[in-house]
Formats: structure tokens, sequence, C-alpha cells
């Protein structure tokens, strides 16, 4: 597996009833896409409708998965070698492995739940680009 995998949530429709029901256990989300995961906080970010962005920073010790709640935005992952841009929509997900630079932006409409694998006390980040290109390169 690569440092990131995006994750379809299944949404159900219940006859009869408005809306649609997408379901949120993040152990049967890891079990379904083999992915080793423990959630010590989460925490969602919300009133996102602009083209700013937001993250900026690699965590060296933590892994996240960020779902897309509501409306769209963009996150452009650096493993420190290569960079991908991917879209990601209502009932879209993303797993993030540890020291990925994360940068998220063009949020539309947008409501993001982020589950991560370490107390936020214990997490060590990395906010300075060329550090961590830098950090990248020695490993």
């Amino acid at each position: 597996m690569g440092y990131y995998k995006l994750i379809k949530l299944n949404r159900i429709k219940t006859d009869g009833k408005p809306g649609m029901l997408t379901e949120i256990n993040i152990n049967k989300i890891c079990r379904d896409n083999d992915l080793v995961f423990n959630v010590y906080k989460y925490f969602y970010i919300n009133d996102l409708n602009s083209t700013e962005s937001r993250g900026n920073h690699s965590n060296n010790n933590a892994s996240e998965i960020l779902i897309c709640l509501q409306g769209s935005f963009e996150i452009k992952l650096h493993n420190g070698i290569e960079e991908i841009i991917i879209k990601l929509n209502q009932n879209e997900a993303i797993y993030i492995d540890k020291n990925i630079w994360i940068t998220y932006y063009n949020f539309n409409n947008c409501v993001i739940m982020a589950f991560v694998s370490i107390y936020t006390t214990d997490k060590e980040s990395c906010y300075d680009f060329n550090k961590f290109l830098s950090m990248n390169k020695q490993k």
C-alpha cells in the first residue's frame, strides 16, 4: 500500500424515508480497506467555503482518515518525492499515512471529519516544507 488510500463510503437509502444514511464505523472501514489504524482523536471542520488552504504540515508520527461529510475539497499530498492532488466529494474518504505533507483547499460548502491515530499532545508535526523535504531525503 502507498502513503494514501481512497475510501468510498456506503450510502443507504431507507425506503419511505427522506435522505441517505452513511454509516461511519471506523473499525469496519479500516477492516474493509486493510488499514491498521487506532483512533485516539476525532474532530470535524465546518463552515469551509473558501479557496484558502488548511493543513500545510506533516504529522511525523500520526496517520489520519479524512471524510468529506458535505460538499467537496481538494487535498495535495507529498511524500517527500512526489506530489498528488485528489478531489474528495461528499461521502468519500482518504487514509493518509504518517510523515506525509498535507495541504487541503478549494472548499466548496464543505464539512470534513478527521480521525487521528495519536493524541494531539503527543503529535509531532512539521510546518516547514523545506525541512520536511530535507528530513525525507535523509531516510
